[in-house]
């Protein structure tokens, strides 16, 4: 005879060990899981910060982004700080002078002292008449509606003249123009020297002052004549 108790042992047995195994590969599955977040973590981590450290490069760069984004340096938080902007400023006569700059920082929060980069600027002086003034440094006071252009001024007239200056102060409130360094011009009758110079955008006059040499080109003394 065949004893039955003998068999469900023999079942029982089976389901025990499939039991084991089933409760074995749970346990390689998720210690085989563990071991891949182990791994996988600490690299996306890397990513991350490699993200982090290229990002910024990326927003500096105009090649990349249409759009010029910077980063605040120490101490621009509370300052005004602008990149490649157009700088308009109205003068008495409400005639608008456009001036490109490369950037434009404030000198101190509130102070309202605007330090400019490369400015390029066009004023006008009639309906039809202009001068176009560049340097590469200038300061723009606010409050007191100046202009003052630094280290090299080139100042080019629409009617043919150009002058060389060290610096210039323009006041918008008046439209003179001065500076009290030595200046060169050259224009189409001749060169000029001079130890200083005055220039009223209203009425066009430029006045030189102190010891003042021109030098006349014989053709334009064959035209005059």
């Amino acid at each position: 005879m065949v004893d039955i108790k003998e068999i469900d042992s023999l079942f029982d047995e089976e389901s025990r060990k499939r039991t084991e195994q089933k409760q074995i590969s749970t346990i390689s599955k998720h210690t085989r899981r563990v071991q891949l977040a182990k791994l996988i973590l600490p690299s996306f981590a890397a990513v991350l910060i490699a993200l982090l450290l290229i990002l910024p490069s990326l927003q500096n760069s105009g090649k990349e982004f249409l759009l010029d984004v910077t980063l605040p340096k120490k101490g621009e938080l509370e300052k005004l700080h602008v990149e490649k902007t157009v700088l308009n400023i109205t003068d008495k006569k409400n005639r608008v002078n456009n001036f490109t700059a490369d950037n434009i920082d404030e000198t101190e929060p509130g102070s309202k002292l605007i330090k400019l980069k490369n400015p390029d600027g066009v004023m006008p002086t009639t309906d039809i008449e202009w001068i176009n003034v560049k340097s590469p440094t200038g300061f723009y006071n606010q409050n007191k509606n100046t202009l003052i252009l630094t280290d090299n001024v080139e100042i080019y007239y629409s009617l043919g003249m150009s002058v060389n200056v060290y610096d210039i102060l323009y006041d918008f409130k008046t439209n003179i123009a001065k500076s009290d360094n030595p200046v060169k011009a050259q224009g189409e009758i001749g060169d000029l020297t001079s130890e200083a110079f005055e220039m009223n955008t209203d009425t066009g006059v430029i006045t030189f002052k102190g010891k003042t040499f021109i030098k006349l080109r014989e053709e334009s003394l064959k035209g005059m004549e």
